[in-house]
């Protein structure tokens, strides 16, 4: 059970089926729209209507990923610049305390 665990766990799946939930739909009208704009009538156009589907089905993926990546960037952008300022305001106070102590020392 827990290699099964392991290999399929409740995060890994929900993702799956968050990815599918967004391409499906979108997918599903693609196909629609070659089936109702084109009228098949040989072995190549179900060929040619096949790869147009799988470039559809990639440019899908492709622009969910872009839009992921884009945000976890920024909130990784965002949590450097936090902990830029918080770095730079200790800074400011280890800076204040050493002057502190250097004029102590000189009196």
């Amino acid at each position: 059970m827990e290699i099964f665990r392991k290999y399929f766990s409740i995060k890994k799946s929900v993702g799956i089926w968050e990815w599918l939930g967004k391409v499906a739909p979108l997918t599903a009208l693609m196909i629609l729209c070659i089936v109702l704009a084109f009228d098949f009538t040989s072995w190549i156009d179900y060929f040619v209507s096949a790869i147009s589907l799988l470039f559809a089905i990639t440019a899908f993926t492709w622009w969910w990923w872009v839009i992921y990546a884009v945000k976890d960037i920024f909130k990784l952008l965002n949590s450097a610049n936090k902990r830029f300022a918080e770095v730079l305001t200790e800074l400011k106070n280890i800076k204040k305390e050493t002057i502190k102590i250097k004029k102590r020392k000189n009196r």
